[in-house]
This record gives structure tokens, C-alpha cells and sequence, in this order.
């Protein structure tokens, strides 16, 4: 089975326990785990970190690492038709990059 989105990973990993059951498992609301679950609300990285460790371990597949998702993710960019992606890509690093060395400048000033 492949996991196309977050609320299919949330729940995958909830893997028939009830929402309540699953939402003390990860320390949020039963009614944030229900957003979550319904696309209204992004869980943060470490809860989507859990479930994808939880669908992994019950599928009994190992979790990959960073370098194998960046490995993956390095040929899939590297194929001709994926220029275009190449491109934003760089663009989103640039400013995520922009974002955070300008916020570090200015704690830096704050200080």
C-alpha cells in the first residue's frame, strides 16, 4: 500500500484503534487527531515522524533513513522531465534558506 497524503498515514498508523485511543498515544486531542485525519489541520513533524515509524513497523518494513529518502528523492529529480521540479525546488531552499539567515541576522541585531 502506498501513502499518498497525511491523513492516509494518520490513519494507517491509528490502525483500527479508536481515535481516542490513538490521540492519547500521541499526546494530542481526540478532536485534533480527528483533523488531522480529515485534512483540516497539519500535524507537526514529530507526530508525522511517529506514525510513519508505527505504518513502517506494522508492515514490518524498515524505516528508511535520511540519506536513503535524499537518495530516493536525488534519482527521481534527476530524470529529464522533472526540470521543472529541479527548479522550485532550488527556489524553496533559497528562500527557506533567505528566511532563516535573515532571522538569525536579526536576533543576532536583537541582541
Amino acid at each position: 500500500m502506498t501513502i499518498t497524503s497525511i491523513p492516509q498515514l494518520i490513519k494507517t498508523a491509528r490502525n483500527g484503534r479508536s481515535q481516542a485511543e490513538f490521540a492519547r498515544e500521541l499526546g494530542v486531542e481526540q478532536s485534533t487527531l480527528s483533523r488531522y485525519e480529515k485534512g483540516e489541520a497539519n500535524p507537526k513533524a514529530p507526530i508525522i515522524e511517529r506514525c510513519m515509524h508505527l505504518v513502517h513497523w506494522n508492515n514490518q518494513a524498515p524505516v528508511p533513513t535520511v540519506e536513503e529518502l535524499a537518495d530516493k528523492v536525488r534519482e527521481r529529480l534527476s530524470r529529464e522531465d522533472q526540470a521543472h521540479l529541479r527548479v522550485a525546488l532550488s527556489k524553496l531552499i533559497d528562500g527557506l534558506v533567505s528566511e532563516k539567515t535573515g532571522a538569525r541576522n536579526l536576533s543576532h541585531h536583537s541582541s
